[in-house]
């Protein structure tokens, strides 16, 4: 009981200092109260929140934007790509977003941006995948298939983007525009409190007009782009946390836009080079990071291959239980990075696509596979179909030209759809069946 008192305090005093005096807070004129903390990561923060007025339940981003840390315009980057996107079934929106001085007198160029986004009661694919392990159930393989070809639909929207095109069109772009308009406003306007603040009176003026640094930015690179012509984006951080499950759970709903890049990047310099690598070290998850975001070669195209990678490292997760190459190299005790770049990874039941090409291990007299163990993944010899299997080998092939492009992928997810049996287990549709 104490040590539930002391659990209750320090939630409520984490609250307390994230918004004095106050469990509730207004964002542009709708007042909200603040449930609980759902997670957090470098300056931000996501809260579960009730809107007084309706009791409707979201979710709140709130972001510290320390001046010479972390931009407004690279904040409210993810708001701008919410926009371009939207309407879409399977990528997120935002319900509405604030930018706001935080009046921190150590920090006077200091901004908080609040955004606030749709509540999904059944958490993300991770949350399932953790949920499995602990009950030692499994997805229904035809529903998890129907499931990512939401995901592949999703990133087709963005790798065949046409400018105020589908699906928002020109009032979509618009929105886009207005949100990072925005943003450099309040960059600006930081700059200008910072100096103010500082009695810089001799500050050079040029300082305070200056473009803000975006890193993979939006609407601008399609500056030069025709209306309907081509400009993709890749979404770079696909990855089971990052895909929401529908309250029905039959719908995905990928979210985190905001390593949101436009594609493809040639790589013409050792510096670019060094950039790219660096911008994926702090925005694509390591497990599912596609071999050429590790090592980035110069005179080589960056492109929307990198999603198709982390689709299939993603579908691998769901199957198994984790990454193929976290589960590869905790039972090799290698380097995960020496895994990607090597291609070094197998089924459970299967030798490394590196050295045996994803061939069944031999069984012995009782009929069990030969070898280490899978990985904690759970028994799944012989309980993944083969179209499945096939699916995660053509998108983890380590060139990223042999990859399938996302109209493949969906064909190929289709004609998976097509082929399994319904799923025995009725219920939750994304809810695990006993092994």
């Amino acid at each position: 009981m104490s040590q539930y008192l002391m659990d209750l305090l320090a939630a409520l005093t984490n609250c307390m200092c994230c918004f004095p005096g106050s469990p509730q807070l207004r964002i542009n004129n709708r007042r909200f109260k603040l449930l609980r903390l759902l997670g957090e990561g470098g300056f931000s923060y996501v809260y579960l929140v009730q809107e007084t007025s309706s009791s409707a339940l979201y979710a709140l981003k709130k972001i510290r934007c320390p001046f010479g840390q972390e931009s407004v315009s690279l904040a409210l980057k993810e708001v701008e790509a919410y926009a371009l996107f939207s309407p879409h079934p399977n990528i997120i929106h935002a319900v509405d977003h604030a930018v706001e001085s935080a009046n921190d007198k150590s920090d006077p160029g200091s901004k908080t941006v609040y955004i606030l986004l749709p509540y999904y009661r059944r958490g993300n694919l991770q949350d399932a995948i953790n949920a499995n392990l602990v009950n030692h159930t499994k997805f229904p393989e035809r529903r998890l298939m129907v499931l990512f070809l939401g995901v592949a639909r999703a990133l087709k929207a963005m790798h065949q983007y046409r400018v105020k095109g589908a699906p928002g069109g020109e009032g979509a772009t618009q929105r886009a525009k207005s949100v990072r308009a925005e943003a450099e406003e309040a960059d600006k306007d930081a700059v200008r409190r910072a100096k103010t603040r500082r009695k810089d009176v001799d500050a050079d003026e040029e300082d305070v007009e200056q473009e803000p640094l975006m890193n993979g930015e939006v609407t601008r690179s399609q500056e030069g782009v025709g209306d309907g012509q081509l400009r993709a984006y890749a979404h770079r951080d696909v990855k089971p946390g990052n895909i929401m499950l529908s309250d029905s759970g039959t719908s995905p709903i990928l979210m985190d836009l905001g390593s949101l890049a436009p594609s493809p990047t040639h790589i013409t310099c050792r510096a670019l080079a060094l950039a790219t690598q660096d911008t994926a070290a702090e925005h694509s998850t390591l497990p599912y990071r596609a071999p050429e975001l590790f090592d980035t070669k110069t005179g080589t195209v960056i492109d929307t291959k990198t999603d198709i990678w982390s689709f299939g490292c993603t579908l691998f997760a769901c199957l198994v239980g984790k990454s193929p190459f976290e589960m590869r190299s905790e039972e090799t005790g290698g380097s995960l990075s020496i895994c990607v770049l090597g291609g070094d990874w197998r089924f459970p039941d299967e030798e490394s696509m590196a050295t045996g090409g994803g061939r069944r291990k031999k069984k012995d007299a009782k009929g069990k596979g030969k070898g280490k163990d899978d990985g904690g993944g759970g028994d799944v010899d012989g309980g993944i179909s083969e179209g499945v299997r096939e699916v995660v080998r053509r998108c983890l092939r380590v060139e990223a030209g042999e990859r399938p492009d996302v109209d493949e992928v969906i064909e190929m997810v289709e004609k998976v759809v097509a082929e399994l049996p319904e799923d025995g287990a009725e219920g939750d549709p994304a809810g695990g069946v006993e092994e």
